[in-house]
C-alpha cells in the first residue's frame, strides 16, 4: 500500500517517471484486453471500444496532458454485452484498476504487481471487493455464462 502513497507524496518523482507509468499503464490494459479476447468463447467476440480520458491528478500535477485509454467491448451472437474500461492508475494499494461491466454486475480487475512488473491481474464483484479471483479464463467463462 505505501507504494503509491510514497510515489504521490515524494519529491524525487518527476514528470518523466508520471510518463514511463502512463506508457506502462496503457501497455498493461492493452495486453489484458489481448488476453481476454484470446480467452473469448465461441458466440463471443471482441472489438475496440470508444477511448476514454485519462488525466489523473498527478498528471494534472505536472502538467501532463491527457491521454486517450482504449475500452474493450464484447459481444456475444445472443445479444448480451460487456465492457472493460480503465478506472484509474493511482489507486492506493494496486496498480491500476479496469472495471468490467455486465448486465449490471461490475468487476474490479487490478493489477497487484510492483510498478514496472509483470502484471497480476485479479478480479473481484464490486459488491465484494475482498474475495478477489485471479483472472484466468475459467473466470472470463463464468462472468460470461
Amino acid at each position: 500500500m505505501g507504494a503509491v502513497l510514497n510515489e504521490i507524496t515524494s519529491d524525487t518523482v518527476d514528470a518523466k517517471h508520471v510518463e514511463r507509468r502512463i506508457v506502462d499503464w496503457i501497455e498493461r490494459v492493452n495486453r489484458l484486453y489481448a488476453m481476454i479476447g484470446d480467452w473469448l468463447t465461441d458466440g463471443w467476440e471482441a472489438r475496440r471500444g470508444a477511448p476514454i480520458v485519462m488525466h489523473e491528478q498527478l498528471m494534472r500535477e505536472f502538467g501532463i496532458p491527457a491521454n486517450w485509454i482504449p475500452t474493450l467491448e464484447l459481444f456475444a451472437l445472443s445479444g448480451e454485452t460487456a465492457r472493460l474500461e480503465p478506472r484509474a492508475l493511482w489507486i492506493v494499494g494496486i496498480n491500476g484498476r479496469v472495471d468490467l461491466k455486465r448486465d449490471g454486475c461490475r468487476y474490479h480487475i487490478v493489477d497487484l504487481a510492483k510498478y514496472f512488473e509483470r502484471p497480476e491481474w485479479w478480479a473481484a464483484c464490486a459488491e465484494r471487493r475482498r474475495d478477489r479471483d485471479t483472472i484466468t479464463r475459467e473466470w472470463l467463462r463464468l462472468v460470461l455464462q
